[in-house]
This record gives C-alpha cells, structure tokens and sequence, in this order.
C-alpha cells in the first residue's frame, strides 16, 4: 500500500470520524449499494487496491461485494480487508474480514464501526477548462504574481506561474497577504495564505508551481470552495464513468479497465 493510502488509514480511523450511530452507518451503507457508488478494496499484505461495489445486502451481520475481476486466487477466507468510496464526493471507509469467496460475491463481515471524514480538504480538483482559473498572488515587498490554477481544496490550492519571478524568489513559509482568484458562477474571493510548496516546472526553470495554504478561510468562502469542489469531482468522475448506474435497472456496471483512473482521482 502506497504512503499517500497508509496516511489516509491512520487519519480516517479514528474517533474523530466516526459515525455516532448504528443506524447512521447502516443508511450510510445501503446508500453506497443503492446508488451503485465505486468502492475501493485493499486486502491485508496486498498492495495493489481492487475496484469493486457493495450489492444489496440480505443478511443483517454481513455485507455482499461484487468481486474484482481481478482479485488473486491468493486471497482467502479470513484476510482483512479495508473499503473505501466517496459518498458526496466525502471519503467514506471502514475495515472488515472476508467471511466467503465465490465467483458472483465476496462476503464479509458488517464492520463494527464506519469513518467518514468530513473536511473537504482533503481532497483536490482542477479546473474545467471553460472555468476561470487566474491567480493572482500580492507578495510583501515583491511585485504581484499573476498565473494559472492547476487545482484547488478547501484548504489550498496549486497555482503555475510563468515566468518564475527571479528578484525574490518564492519561499516554502512566505506570507502572502492577498491570493485572489474566482469560481464558476461566483464573485472573486481574496485570501490569505502561506507558500507550502515550490517546484521550478521546467528544465530551463523558467516556470514555477507554487502550492497555497488559506490562512484563516472565512466561513462564507470555505462554503463556496466547498461546493465547487463537491461539484467537480462529481463532473471528473462522470466523464471517468465512474459511480453511475447501470443502463439496466438493478445491474451494477462492470469496473473494467478504470482501476488505474479511481485510484489516481481518489490519490487526488
């Protein structure tokens, strides 16, 4: 399993996400089957990830899985597994045991506890190419840097600039008063943020990609990144095809060949 998805683990399962109640989770769940939402399996000792759905559920102390076409013989009765999908564009997971291994399911136990997290930041989207996406960085004691988005959180976001200003150079820790840029549908937002991040972009280094933190996001703008991020990543993992519905009623889609896509959208 990559580092990226280790982390992940150790912030989703704890306490702080936790779903209070049991018949919380349980809707939570039967949602996730309902709307035929893409999960992601991750077996114990594997470090490959399987792409898989949650079918309707009959047995009150389990959960059915559509098996990965591509789960290995090597997994078996007994091995721990570790599920997580996006409900709303929000990181959903819990861990389990699989209890039964046949050709049409994968059983496994109804997970005691089930983790959502809810801050938003922690995961990022581009752009759509018809959005704005000019950025414009005051500096203290520079001159202003004008350049383009290359995506955004709630928490930040990654802007390419072009050319890479030489007089003073941006630094990993800089203040920086005033980071303006607009959304779709809304008026300009204007922040202040901390560089975390620089990466000259080109060999000639004549390119840099600088990553902002929002310093102090005010409720009203955190609400508006908010909801264009949720509305992004449901546009990308359309265009993937990914988390729709069957053209038949009741008849989950296949995963074939989108492994790699859900997890690159999902490492964000």
């Amino acid at each position: 399993m990559s580092e990226n998805l280790r982390d992940l683990r150790q912030k989703l399962f704890c306490k702080d996400f936790q779903l209070g109640s049991g018949s919380k989770a349980l809707h939570l769940l039967e949602r996730v089957a309902h709307e035929h939402l893409f999960c992601t399996l991750f077996f114990d000792e594997r470090e490959h990830s399987y792409t898989s759905m949650l079918l309707p559920r009959v047995n009150p102390n389990t959960l059915v899985l559509d098996p990965p076409v591509d789960l290995p013989k090597q997994v078996s009765v007994g091995a721990g597994v570790t599920v997580l999908v996006r409900v709303d564009g929000v990181i959903t997971g819990f861990c389990s045991t699989l209890r039964e291994r046949g050709d049409d399911e994968l059983v496994i136990d109804f997970p005691e506890n089930v983790y959502q997290m809810q801050r938003r930041q922690v995961y990022r989207v581009p752009p759509a190419i018809e959005d704005p996406d000019q950025v414009t960085i005051t500096r203290q004691g520079a001159a202003r840097l004008l350049g383009t988005m290359q995506d955004i959180s709630v928490g930040g976001l990654r802007a390419l600039f072009r050319p890479a200003p030489r007089d003073f150079p941006v630094q990993a820790g800089e203040f920086l008063p005033q980071v303006q840029f607009q959304l779709r549908h809304g008026g300009e937002i204007t922040l202040p943020g901390m560089v975390r991040f620089t990466d000259l972009h080109s060999s000639r280094g004549d390119a840099l990609i600088v990553g902002v933190e929002f310093d102090g996001t005010a409720l009203t703008s955190r609400e508006m990144i908010a909801q264009y991020v949720q509305t992004r990543d449901r546009e990308i993992l359309k265009a993937l095809g990914l988390g729709l519905t069957s053209g038949k009623a009741g008849v989950p889609q296949k995963p074939l060949g989108l492994g790699a896509k859900l997890r690159r959208w999902w490492q964000g």
